[in-house]
């Protein structure tokens, strides 16, 4: 189980050295028309989705099929969206903001928690489960069509390759490379990392993480939602089951965060002004519904079941997306380190 400890301190690593955070990016598509962190993402998306296939040709590991919940998965992804903003994290977020010291990010994740843990076990399931139970046939999307993933792998995969080289020949950002105060003088710690770069990484990692945790019963890569929950079931209950490659996982997101920020001179703690306080609270219980609804956050959809081009990924991430814009309209956003 310790692997899953140490797949997620490279996990969250990696998060902060690349400030790989969801709300900034979605926003930004909508508020700046910057396509950035999209690209970042595809790019995720893509390693792993080649990765995935890969392996399932091999028979080391098994693509999901789960049918979908439409209903639920569209309103689930739109809470999420909204819920993200008003937490300005989300929960893979809220885990690497944490460990550099946000209060504010600490405050929703804890929201996030104990309300992903009500709707799994607690008081708040029996809202959740009618809503879930209500399925349709649709599962994967090469399914749907009867086509071979590797169609799809394909298409995806030039997608990426045309907005890789319209970044490299637009550029729109220039990152700093004035040296921090890091306390190991190296360029890993004394400047942020292009989010492409961090990509390719957190794609690879996506893979093995799938492998890894394949040995354990466990057919999923990242997973954050259901693992948070059972951190705090675990807590409560005490019960083993709770303890597991997931709980491990996202424990190490924290851990990792914590060392990046704090070898690179970031790590400070951050007090939410006490006006948003409540903000937090609110967004990380709206996250947490949401994020029960839809099977995930964004490292489950946005991030995994893309890639493996399920439905309910592409479609919960869409959602995810327009419940960010909309709640763009009316919170102010609060910026990211870069």
């Amino acid at each position: 189980m310790l692997i899953g400890l140490f797949i997620g301190l490279l996990f969250g690593f990696f998060l902060q050295r690349g400030q790989f955070c969801f709300v900034s990016g979605f926003r930004i598509i909508y508020t700046q028309r910057n396509f950035r962190f999209l690209t970042a993402l595809l790019i995720v998306v893509s390693i792993q989705s080649i990765g995935f296939f890969s392996l399932s040709g091999l028979d080391l590991i098994t693509i999901p099929n789960t049918p979908m919940p439409l209903l639920a998965t569209l309103i689930g992804g739109l809470l999420f969206g909204i819920g993200m903003v008003l937490a300005n994290c989300c929960a893979s977020g809220g885990w690497f903001r944490t460990g550099e010291g946000a209060v504010g990010s600490w405050i929703a994740l804890i929201c996030f928690a104990l309300t992903m843990a009500a709707t799994q076990t607690g008081a708040l399931k029996q809202w959740i489960n009618p809503l879930l139970l209500e399925t349709t046939t649709l599962d994967n999307i090469y399914n749907t069509f009867n086509l071979s993933p590797w169609i799809l792998v394909t298409v995806l995969v030039l997608i990426t390759v045309v907005m890789i080289v319209y970044h490299i020949k637009n550029p729109r950002y220039q990152f700093p490379q004035e040296p921090t105060t890091a306390l190991i003088p190296h360029r890993i710690f004394t400047k942020h990392w292009h989010p492409f770069t961090a990509a390719v990484w957190i794609g690879l990692l996506g893979v093995l993480a799938w492998l890894v945790s394949e040995q354990y019963g466990r057919s999923y890569g990242y997973g954050v939602a259901v693992p948070t929950a059972n951190v705090v079931q675990y807590i409560v209950i005490g019960q083993q089951r709770y303890l597991n490659w997931g709980s491990y996982f996202v424990l190490g997101i924290l851990l990792g965060s914590f060392i990046a920020a704090k070898l690179s001179g970031e790590f400070e703690i951050r007090l939410p002004e006490p006006k948003a306080i409540l903000q937090r609270m609110l967004g990380g219980v709206i996250m947490g519904i949401g994020a029960s609804l839809a099977g995930g956050c964004t490292i489950t959809n946005a991030l995994v079941s893309t890639a493996y081009f399920s439905w309910q990924g592409w479609l919960a991430t869409l959602m995810i997306m327009i419940g960010c814009w909309l709640t763009s309209v009316l919170v102010k956003p609060t910026q990211c380190r870069i």
